[in-house]
């Protein structure tokens, strides 16, 4: 196990995770499939250990927005 799949769960290996950094390098870890199904916690808490909608895959990373 790597120290991303200690500290994240389930979440580092799955294909619906979104992983946003602020511009302070700040990393958060969001649930795709709560965009469309609210039995998903957008932020959950982690590392998450169990979750019936993980599909094993590669997350997206994402920047957030800046300052304009």
């Amino acid at each position: 196990m790597t120290a991303t799949e200690a500290t994240i769960g389930l979440c580092s290996l799955c294909r619906h995770a979104r992983v946003q950094r602020n511009a302070e390098g700040n990393q958060f870890w969001r649930c795709g499939r709560a965009d469309s199904d609210d039995r998903y916690l957008r932020y959950p808490p982690l590392p998450v250990s169990a979750c019936h909608g993980h599909e094993r895959g590669e997350p997206r990373e994402s920047r957030a927005a800046g300052p304009k």
